[in-house]
């Protein structure tokens, strides 16, 4: 079995960050900025909340600070208006990403269907250990081929937008970053993961901005190395868990599922044991009470943090 990843804030991020299941049903934000030590004005990124961006009053009440909205996918609208170009682009590259995309999945629904029929022969029948570890390594040889290709259309787009040249795109992040100034923190929550990190990218927001950060749901997810899609309770198909791309890296090590109860069969052990192998980072299932977090000099905390091991169990993480 390989070595269990390191778990770490990327080095060059020294402000406390904290990662949060979901909280709109139960928020626990204002518990997080008081332990990050933050008394002033908060930003809010709500970007994959896209048309909702700026339905954010549960935010506001659930916190004692003033919150500002960066209005991230709004001002990007205004963008795309004043220079159409961008977003014929990005739509020319949504294209290219779903052509790979349609391939992928068709790779992974017959790699998977195998490792299955393997998974129910193991303990009856020794000869199906080997090709079963070889079928995982070839779903982990699709993500990782798949994983270059994706991220060499974004390279090839970015290059072309030329985000920070274009002065459409300069005068976006502009405003953007008048409307945080002040603030002592970031709040970055879930919804369209894709869309946030398209936002996040086109404006290079965390580049630009860094303050101690509280990220939910698939805000926390959007910080990885990697994003996935997933949810076995599609009714229609069985669907794979889906490898979608890069994410901004501000942690390494740990792969989160948010809303893990109502997205992932966690009494399946043959599913929960090819996505736990598939995965060069440990597997963590978080609901509203979970909480990682890293302070201000890197310490490392968990609360309520469940990892999925090789055969597919599921118990408490303790690092």
């Amino acid at each position: 079995m390989p070595t269990s990843p390191s778990v770490e804030r990327h080095p060059k991020f020294q402000h406390p960050l904290v990662l949060l299941g979901q909280q709109r049903e139960s928020p626990r934000l204002q518990k997080c900025l008081e332990h990050c030590g933050v008394t002033g004005p908060v930003a809010l990124i709500s970007a994959g909340w896209e048309e909702d961006e700026e339905d954010d009053q549960w935010v506001r009440d659930a916190v004692d600070v003033p919150v500002v909205n960066s209005r991230l996918y709004t001002l990007a609208d205004e963008l795309f208006r004043q220079d159409p170009e961008v977003l014929t682009l990005l739509r020319e590259r949504q294209d290219r990403l779903r052509a790979l995309r349609e391939v992928n999945e068709l790779q992974l629904e017959h790699l998977g269907a195998v490792a299955r029929e393997l998974w129910q022969r193991l303990e009856r029948n020794a000869a199906a250990v080997a090709p079963w570890h070889q079928t995982l390594g070839q779903i982990q040889d699709v993500d990782s081929r798949y994983l270059k290709s994706v991220s060499a259309v974004i390279k090839e787009y970015d290059r072309r937008i030329a985000p920070q040249q274009r002065r459409s795109v300069l005068e976006y992040r502009r405003a953007v970053l008048d409307r945080l100034r002040g603030c002592q923190a970031l709040l970055l929550a879930g919804g369209h993961v894709g869309v946030l990190l398209n936002r996040l990218n086109l404006c290079r927001l965390l580049k630009h901005v860094q303050l101690p950060t509280i990220a939910w749901a698939g805000g926390a997810m959007a910080l990885g190395e990697r994003i996935y899609f997933y949810d076995h309770f599609i009714p229609h198909a069985q669907r794979e868990v889906e490898l979608s791309r890069q994410g901004m890296a501000l942690y390494r090590g740990l792969q989160l599922f948010p809303r893990a109860a109502e997205r992932l069969n966690l009494e399946d052990h043959c599913e929960l044991a090819i996505l736990a192998q598939r995965l060069p980072s440990r597997c963590l299932l978080l609901d509203q009470h979970s909480e990682v977090a890293w302070s201000a000099t890197g310490e490392l905390s968990v609360a309520h943090v469940r990892v999925v091991d090789d055969q597919g169990e599921v118990q408490e993480w303790t690092p």
